[in-house]
């Protein structure tokens, strides 16, 4: 992505805890970023929850917040720092979620923040299941079968349409045996 001259400040959002399975690998990317934009002379705003972090050293933002990782709380160092931009995508889950919340309550237009590394619509169309799928038919790319259904018995019925069999632990669903 080519570097905005109007962005002289970013916010990114980190990754918060660590759990299994999710948020190394974007304390990493967001570590790179955060390298990346010092070094074209952009200032950085970091914003965590999770002190035990690489992206939380003292050398990555040009200013860390160690804050829980709330809409509220990503407003209030918006309305401080006034960033020219927000960059959620390092932020695994968390981030993009919180960056759709901003976009969605208006916060990123009353403060003029653009959002980047991806727009809202690319992360809806990413997020959400239906809008993923009939985007992917309308470029003519192949989806597996699926359907969205609201209850297990929908649920069910699509399996065994797909050729899947059900079988139920008695332990887990004493009811369903």
């Amino acid at each position: 992505m080519p570097l905005n001259p109007a962005w002289k400040k970013v916010l990114v959002i980190g990754s918060g805890p660590i759990v299994i399975g999710q948020a190394a690998e974007f304390d990493y990317a967001g570590t790179q970023a955060c390298k990346a934009l010092r070094e074209v002379g952009v200032e950085v705003v970091l914003v965590n929850s999770n002190p035990a972090t690489i992206m939380t050293d003292v050398t990555m933002a040009n200013i860390t917040y160690l804050e829980p990782l709330l809409p509220e709380v990503i407003e209030r160092i918006l309305s401080k720092e006034r960033p020219n931009a927000l960059l959620p995508t390092l932020g695994g889950q968390t981030g993009l979620n919180l960056a759709m919340e901003l976009e969605r309550s208006g916060v990123l237009k009353r403060y003029g923040v653009d959002l980047i590394g991806c727009n809202a619509e690319t992360i809806y169309k990413a997020e959400d299941r239906e809008a993923f799928k009939e985007t992917m038919l309308s470029l003519g790319e192949p989806v597996a079968q699926s359907v969205i259904v609201t209850s297990l018995e929908e649920g069910e019925e699509f399996a065994k349409k797909q050729g899947f069999s059900v079988n139920y632990s008695a332990s887990l669903y004493p009811w369903r045996t």
